[in-house]
């Protein structure tokens, strides 16, 4: 099977701004959203030299999720470099999602072996759209994010809340930061998008949501987000990317019906139609309760028992003929762990909503990081 890429992408300076400091780049197999710091020197300039060199190395090949999280590293450092050469720009910083098709090498053609690696920092975020089931992928690195985190607010009450705009981790800012990575199957029918806070400030995700099932079409898609943001309010930039992943079986041709039955061939086909109607009613309600049951849940584990082995988060659970599929992987490795954080991840810890799975494990991947 041929999987293809489509996409859709626009950026706006919103209602109430004179700048725009978010910078996007879209094109096969690598699409980012950088939002430029606000209130920081030279924001523009930071979300810019990110996607500067994010392009620059996809032309040389991305192979991995952790080859991609150690790109993303280098460019912080440059940034940050940069920021400390010039005084007008110290303190400059910028947010990032991005997903890459890893490998991208546009040279190899097994899409079977592709997978889509997502990455993020900040408040900029990537979102999911799979089989109908909407969610986000990313996890925000936001002060309120925090708040959400600990059950001291709510996701509606985090998007109009006094100090949604601080980020705890950025891009230029630090001399190292922590990348979040997770590396995701390709699979035709998805719709990711990725977006700044402009949009997800103004729209609620329930809204997102609606609209991403509405059109078809991602440019139109695009547009329609970044208008809904400007008629929210528009208060900061908003930049969006929607991107598709499409095979060439996705096209249903359409048969005209028989027109020729009689009434009584008619009258049969009729009550064969209702029968077959109740009868796969039923079988899809019956279909739908058990899958959902069986997809309900995610947990942490290992791959396997070696010490080799990667750190991924499942979902679903063993039940009937369904078996729990991999969800993410954290691009941690078993060797890496103490032997605390191996025993947590042996017993194979659950969590009711996948963010909660992804935190557990970011919180484990920092302090990693900081060894």
């Amino acid at each position: 099977m041929t999987i293809f890429i489509r996409w859709g992408a626009l950026s706006d300076t919103g209602v109430l701004r004179l700048q725009n400091e978010d910078a996007m780049l879209a094109r096969d197999g690598l699409f980012v959203v950088a939002d430029g710091m606000g209130g920081h020197n030279a924001g523009e300039v930071a979300s810019a030299m990110a996607i500067k060199f994010l392009r620059s190395a996809q032309d040389n090949g991305i192979a991995d999720a952790k080859e991609f999280n150690s790109i993303i590293k280098e460019v912080n450092e440059k940034i940050f470099q940069a920021a400390n050469e010039q005084t007008d720009q110290r303190g400059m910083g910028t947010t990032l999602a991005a997903i890459a098709i890893t490998p991208t090498n546009k040279s190899k053609s097994d899409n079977d072996s592709k997978t889509v690696t997502v990455a993020n920092i900040g408040d900029s975020r990537t979102y999911l759209l799979r089989a109908g089931e909407f969610r986000q992928v990313s996890v925000d690195h936001s002060y309120v994010q925090e708040l959400v985190s600990e059950g001291l607010i709510t996701r509606d009450e985090a998007r109009t809340h006094a100090r949604r705009n601080i980020v705890t981790r950025a891009l230029g800012i630090e001399p190292t930061v922590g990348v979040d990575t997770w590396t995701l199957p390709l699979i035709a029918g998805d719709r990711y998008l990725l977006c700044s806070d402009g949009l997800v400030d103004e729209v609620a995700d329930i809204d997102i949501e609606a609209c991403l099932k509405l059109n078809s079409d991602p440019q139109q898609t695009a547009g329609d987000l970044v208008a809904m943001a400007n008629k929210n309010g528009g208060r900061d930039n908003t930049t969006v990317i929607v991107v598709d992943v499409l095979d060439n079986d996705k096209k249903a041709v359409s048969k005209p019906a028989d027109s020729t039955l009689s009434r009584d061939d008619s009258t049969s086909s009729i009550r064969k139609l209702i029968i077959s109607i109740v009868v796969a009613t039923f079988a899809v309600v019956t279909s739908v309760i058990t899958t959902s049951y069986a997809r309900s849940g995610y947990f942490v584990a290992y791959e396997n028992e070696t010490p080799a082995a990667r750190v991924l988060i499942y979902q679903g659970k063993d039940f009937l003929w369904f078996n729990p599929t991999i969800a993410a992987d954290s691009t941690l490795i078993r060797s890496d762990l103490s032997s605390t954080f191996d025993a947590e991840i042996v017993a194979k810890p659950s969590f009711s909503a996948a963010v909660d799975a992804q935190k557990f494990v970011n919180e484990i991947r920092e302090v990693v990081d900081g060894k």
